[in-house]
């Protein structure tokens, strides 16, 4: 992709390769609050924050004009929601620069593990310390944020992903304008089966289905808030499933399966995955089971 103007210096920089991690996160309740201006965006909820997400290794050259390669897992893609904070951040350079970035991903993308939220702040978090930005953690996520709501790829996640643990987003937005609460599990691990794919941006669009969500999710904040520990959120998301109406029929039956050998799964939102604390017997007869762990920590650079 060619940007077409020029500013016809050549820059020099400190640093020509950044690598930086995110971790990714599951969405186990929310409720969606529009607002005009996209830094108010977002959502409200309750997710938890997992170890595996992705690194983006991200490399910059010599240029006259601003160009811009942008890969997932090796393979040449658009990605539009990364792209917009390659542009933004190459805007406040004010220097034509080449820039490659290749995320690899440890999670799913489109699967409910926020992937596109942690590709775009691993490559801003990367950005801006290869462009020598000088900006915050807080101005790095707002960008990346702004990526998401612009390019309907997500609501939360970012937030989430700039800090770690259970995290209860209590107003929406991203860091500096969105309120959380979090609650230490770092180390708990998550078991977790995939059944497919789900555009957000496709759920987003629906009126009638965005009504439903906020309604169960109003309900399930509340009652986390009353008790707001990991069992309880286990058991608000899993209502929150059931009431909202994302759930597809396996996931439907894959919780129904866990909740008869006595432990309880919900859906990570908005995905076709079905998660659960610790190991399931049952969630195997479902298909090929991963796991993860909590972390407390969230986006940094890599050195």
């Amino acid at each position: 992709m060619i940007m077409p103007e020029s500013f016809g210096t050549v820059p020099r920089f400190k640093k020509m390769f950044v690598s930086a991690y995110s971790p990714s996160h599951i969405t186990g309740f929310f409720m969606i609050c529009d607002n005009f201006n996209p830094l108010y965006k977002g959502s409200v909820g309750g997710g938890i924050v997992l170890e595996a997400g992705c690194v983006s290794e991200v490399s910059i050259n010599n240029s006259l004009k601003t160009r811009t390669e942008l890969k997932i897992n090796g393979v040449d893609v658009v990605a539009d929601t990364t792209k917009y904070v390659v542009d933004s951040m190459i805007g406040r350079c004010k220097q034509a620069v080449s820039v490659t970035v290749t995320t690899n991903f440890e999670v799913p993308v489109g699967c409910g593990f926020g992937a596109s939220g942690a590709g775009a702040l691993s490559t801003a978090v990367a950005l801006n310390e290869l462009l020598s930005l000088n900006m915050t953690l807080n101005e790095v996520a707002q960008i990346a944020h702004l990526a998401e709501v612009e390019n309907s790829t997500g609501l939360g996640d970012v937030i989430a992903e700039s800090n770690g643990g259970l995290v209860i987003r209590k107003k929406p937005g991203p860091p500096g304008i969105g309120l959380i609460d979090t609650v230490p599990h770092a180390g708990t691990k998550i078991s977790y089966v995939i059944f497919g794919k789900k555009a957000t941006k496709t759920v987003l669009s629906d009126e009638a289905m965005k009504r439903s969500i906020n309604e169960a999710g109003k309900a399930a904040l509340k009652e986390l808030m009353q008790k707001p520990d990991f069992d309880n959120f286990m058991r608000v998301s899993r209502r929150f499933s059931l009431r909202s109406g994302v759930i597809s029929d396996k996931c439907r039956d894959a919780i129904e399966a866990v909740d008869a050998e006595g432990k309880v799964a919900s859906v990570a939102m908005l995905g076709d995955t079905v998660f659960v604390v610790g190991d399931s017997e049952a969630l195997k007869e479902f298909g090929e089971v991963k796991e993860s762990r909590l972390t407390g920590v969230g986006a940094r650079v890599i050195h």
